[in-house]
């Protein structure tokens, strides 16, 4: 399994011109006055389309730092490679990077599954990163060496949503979603929050993580009465749910999705059927929310890959910047000493202030956003929202047939 992964890993190198300053590291060991951050991404797989934004913000980031001077004196050069969206995979993997290739430095995985199962191999090793998982149980092991970026948590990745149904007077709401981690977590808090609103859940149902078809699960929801769905769910899967109910002609008053209709893809895929849908989100690329390089970040990301950013984009960016911080704070690419300017530092990141608690967790609040004539729109928390939203949402057969 390690063999195919590499075959199709990617490694970037940015070799450019250092600083003087050259600080105590165990990068000193290569030639070429190197450092190497290694890590995974689903490169392939389910979590290929978000992780592949990860990716990107962290090549921009690369770029960007090794212009500046590299990190402590040292030339970057950025190894990741394809976990092919498989648990196992990753953690074969993360064993070579740190046992054979012995990489400076580690970066997370993509989804709380894989990161949940990486950070095991970090905390045997002892080597210090930041991931990118928001399922809070991961930070909740007695774990030392993984450390979040700033970022919502999985169980209230739905509460705009939730609020906007009980303004909207929905009573009667179905919760869907997939059976792994993160999903498993969203529902949790989605289920929460849903009582203390007096929101009554008239069905509750995970599926597969391969799921495809949604047909029978759509009818059951239509013939409970349900007024809003809530589905935790990633890419595929809500794509499949939206198109599938267009087909079947099911209707309700709301659809409130989490990391699909996040994703410039689920606009492109699905065309008017993504009009009126809910999404949550951690970030959005409006220079509107004040943090410090945000306006910088989208016009170099623009510029680069042709596209807007997302939160994931932002996400992978905020991640570089923190571990750059802890390193220049710690002096050091020694693991001990950088863990430990991870737990101490504050971090100002184009997705938010990074700091971690006792549990290494940094925590934000998340948006509520809805597409409107096909662009994400803030409309939650109502102190930063851009528009009202627009719901209930219109029957299918309202709509225009695109």
């Amino acid at each position: 399994m390690i063999a195919r992964s590499v075959l199709i890993a990617v490694t970037i190198s940015w070799l450019v011109a250092t600083t003087s300053f050259v600080g105590a590291a165990l990068a000193d060991h290569r030639a070429g006055n190197v450092v190497v951050v290694g890590g995974t991404l689903a490169l392939s797989g389910r979590y290929a389309e978000p992780a592949g934004r990860f990716l990107n913000a962290w090549k921009l980031y690369v770029d960007e730092l090794n212009q500046r001077g590299g990190l402590l004196g040292h030339k970057v050069e950025l190894r990741i490679l394809d976990d092919t969206s498989d648990t196992r995979t990753a953690i074969e993997l993360y064993e070579k990077l740190i046992t054979t290739d012995k990489v400076d430095l580690v970066q997370g995985p993509y989804s709380s599954a894989i990161t949940d199962a990486v950070a095991n191999v970090m905390e045997v090793h002892r080597r210090p990163f930041v991931g990118s998982g928001a399922s809070k149980v991961i930070w909740e092991r007695g774990r030392k060496y993984i450390f979040s970026l700033p970022q919502a948590q999985a169980p209230d990745y739905q509460n705009g949503a939730l609020h906007i149904a009980k303004e909207l007077g929905i009573k009667r709401i179905a919760i869907i979603g997939q059976g792994s981690l993160f999903p498993r977590q969203t529902t949790a808090g989605t289920l929460e929050l849903a009582k203390k609103l007096d929101l009554e859940v008239v069905f509750l149902q995970s599926y597969h993580k391969d799921e495809k078809d949604f047909a029978a699960l759509l009818k059951t929801i239509e013939a409970s009465g349900a007024e809003a769905i809530f589905s935790n769910s990633y890419f595929a899967d809500s794509v499949a749910q939206l198109r599938q109910m267009r087909e079947l002609g099911i209707n309700v008053k709301m659809f409130a999705g989490t990391v699909g209709p996040g994703l410039p893809k689920f606009t492109e895929e699905l065309g008017g059927a993504a009009e009126f849908v809910l999404g949550s989100t951690q970030w959005e690329p409006r220079a509107t929310l004040g943090y410090p390089g945000i306006r910088e970040f989208i016009k170099g990301y623009e510029k680069l890959y042709g596209v807007t950013p997302n939160y994931h984009a932002a996400g992978g960016y905020g991640v570089m910047q923190i571990l750059e911080a802890a390193v220049k704070h710690a002096a050091s690419f020694e693991p001990e000493k950088v863990r430990d300017a991870l737990a101490s530092i504050t971090v100002e990141t184009i997705k938010g202030p990074y700091k971690a608690n006792a549990q290494g967790l940094s925590t934000m609040e998340g948006l509520a956003f809805q597409i409107q004539n096909g662009k994400r729109v803030i409309v939650w928390p109502k102190h930063i929202a851009e528009a009202n939203y627009m719901l209930p949402m219109p029957r299918w057969d309202e709509r225009p047939s695109n």
